[in-house]
């Protein structure tokens, strides 16, 4: 059975009483399926007072605390299973198989379309893994060369300072005057005594 939730009074239903008019705060449904009389199947029971709480208790035979049927419905009843409004008259399930084959077939067309943009999905996702695995090489590459290169120049850089080192080298030697060798400055001693007259 519903729960008294499902029962929202309805507005527009009206019942005279004492001369004047009222609005019925509720409205149940008795539906039996195997009545021969259409009527009986889905049999709205306006009310002013709650039965919710004898329905939900199993007291009232027949009797539903269910919003109103869908008007498209021909002969709706109750399934006492599911608690919902179903198509009893056989014109009209031929209608609702229709309906149901043609959303199964709107449902189909939506899942192929559903198929074809995950097929550009996923090759747009192997294109992009492709471009990373490109552009992962190409870095490597590009690291590679460009540590090569850095280890030219610092061998380069090395050999400049070496070369600077040795010119370095060589114009000190060329500009500082060695200083003369104790040999030298005995010759230059006696060379000086012999033209001072040997004294």
């Amino acid at each position: 059975m519903a729960d008294e939730t499902q029962n929202a009074p309805v507005a527009g239903a009206q019942t005279a009483t004492q001369g004047e008019q009222k609005t019925v705060p509720f409205i149940y449904y008795y539906s039996d399926p195997d009545e021969a009389d259409q009527l009986l199947h889905h049999l709205p029971i306006p009310s002013f007072i709650d039965l919710s709480q004898q329905i939900a208790a199993g007291k009232l035979w027949h009797i539903y605390n269910i919003p109103a049927p869908d008007k498209d419905m021909e002969d709706p009843v109750i399934d006492v299973r599911t608690n919902t409004w179903v198509e009893n008259s056989k014109n009209a399930q031929t209608k609702v198989l229709a309906e149901a084959q043609a959303k199964i077939e709107e449902l189909d067309q939506k899942s192929e379309q559903l198929d074809q943009a995950n097929d550009k999905v996923d090759q747009a996702v192997k294109t992009m893994q492709l471009v990373q695995a490109q552009s992962s090489q190409q870095n490597v590459a590009l690291m590679k060369s460009f540590t090569q290169q850095a280890q030219n120049t610092n061998k380069m850089l090395a050999t400049m300072q070496q070369t600077l080192a040795m010119v370095v080298k060589s114009t000190q030697k060329d500009a500082t005057p060695e200083a003369p060798k104790a040999d030298d400055k005995a010759d230059q001693a006696s060379d000086t005594k012999q033209e001072n007259g040997g004294n």
